[in-house]
């Protein structure tokens, strides 16, 4: 990618991320690898929104400058209509505000990342690469299906509104895919995908997600296993969001049959989701309700002392067409904090990364193989922890967020 003519080799990188400040806000492990590139001499700068309906804040966060732009609500209500409305009012602002940056501040880069319940980000970065005469890089972390077969196995309503929304975001992602010079996808398989929607293979760079390897390594988990009373128990953990298209309906009936066998089995559930209340009634239809943990929201900052408490970390992920293509972050949490893994080899990057580290178990996309698994490790210890280590050791060499972050300022200087 040619940034300018002389190839600057210190950058300066304006990121329009999709995110809402706050003190615990949730931080996506992509934006953490590119924002890495502060620590190799660039400069990084976000522009990211505010539920403060108040003026424009400057501030740093781990180096990096970050504006905030308050998000006012110009149409009261939750209708679609009322949102959408005042989805576009802000987008103007931020676009606004974001032309003033470029105007008084040298950039290089303009990044984006795609995000289908934001997709006007897309719209205002191609602008500012035009007026301003910088490179465009899009981010895509995820298939461009993903929001309207969210629509069809959620069943909202009103089904209609909701499926034009994810045509037109559709629309403008392919669109972003072809004014785009640097397009980041979240796994080779992605890229294939994204060629198939229009973008040049030469512009793609697979970028699979990543981790920090120094947070999820030294915690025990003490406070959460008194907190949970799991003191003696060999648990289970599943950390990510708990929404009806996952069918987490398996993980309950995999350990339905776990239980049967190891008697002091804990499963820890982590997450917030739509699902989470069917999902708990289950629990109690099976008769495991005792022993399932559902925690709810967790700060992304108390993640890794939840991962310490557990004894094996699980990854089912159904074998949609929008998963297959993706590249789980909790598979790589596990490995980094040496818990070993059971997972479902239906996905191409689980399957990529246990066979290559070895930190874990590949199984198919059913309760009894899950279980097996998950049984297989919590009854022989030093297998576990022979296991876990590989991961942790692979993690480190292969997926750490400066790995990453090298490899990405190498094809941005080139």
């Amino acid at each position: 990618m040619e940034i300018k003519a002389n190839k600057p080799r210190h950058l300066t990188i304006c990121m329009l991320l999709p995110l809402t400040y706050e003190p615990n806000m949730f931080m996506y492990p992509r934006i953490k690898i590119f924002s890495e590139l502060v620590h190799f001499s660039h400069e990084v700068t976000w522009i990211i929104s505010s539920n403060e309906e108040t003026g424009y804040q400057q501030l740093f966060i781990n180096d990096t400058e970050v504006h905030t732009i308050p998000r006012h609500r110009y149409f009261p209500g939750n209708s679609i209509l009322a949102e959408g409305l005042n989805e576009i009012f802000h987008a103007i602002r931020r676009m606004r505000f974001t032309s003033r940056l470029f105007k008084s501040s040298k950039y290089d880069i303009v990044y984006t990342r795609h995000s289908a319940k934001r997709p006007f980000d897309g719209l205002i970065a191609a602008y500012i690469k035009r007026r301003y005469k910088v490179a465009l890089v899009s981010d895509f972390p995820a298939s461009l299906d993903q929001l309207r077969l969210g629509v069809k196995v959620e069943n909202r309503e009103p089904k209609t509104i909701y499926c034009l929304i994810a045509w037109v975001s559709k629309l403008l992602a392919r669109r972003l895919l072809r004014q785009s010079d640097l397009i980041l996808s979240v796994s080779m398989y992605l890229k294939d995908y994204l060629v198939e929607q229009g973008a040049p293979e030469s512009r793609i760079m697979a970028v699979p997600e990543g981790v920090d390897v120094e947070v999820f390594a030294n915690q025990d988990g003490r406070e959460v296993i008194e907190r949970y009373r799991l003191g003696g128990a060999k648990v289970i953990i599943y950390q990510g969001t708990l929404d009806k298209i996952r069918y987490l309906s398996l993980l309950l009936q995999a350990f339905l049959i776990v239980k049967q066998v190891i008697e002091d089995a804990k499963l820890l559930v982590v997450g917030e989701g739509s699902d989470k209340e069917n999902l708990a009634g289950l629990a109690g239809e099976l008769g495991v309700k005792q022993d399932v943990i559902f925690t709810g929201w967790v700060p992304q900052s108390e993640v890794p002392n939840f991962t310490a408490a557990s004894d094996v970390g699980v990854s089912p992920i159904p074998p949609l067409s929008i998963y297959k293509v993706s590249s789980p972050v909790k598979l790589l949490e596990y490995m980094a904090m040496r818990k070993p893994v059971v997972a479902n080899v239906e996905i191409l990057d689980h399957k990529e990364v246990l066979e290559q580290s070895g930190g874990g178990i590949l199984v198919p996309f059913t309760p009894q193989a899950f279980a097996e698994a998950m049984i297989e490790l919590l009854d022989n210890s030093e297998k576990a922890a022979k296991t876990g280590q590989r991961g942790r050791e692979w993690v480190v060499k292969n997926r750490s967020y400066e790995i990453l972050a090298q490899q990405v300022e190498q094809r941005y200087l080139e």
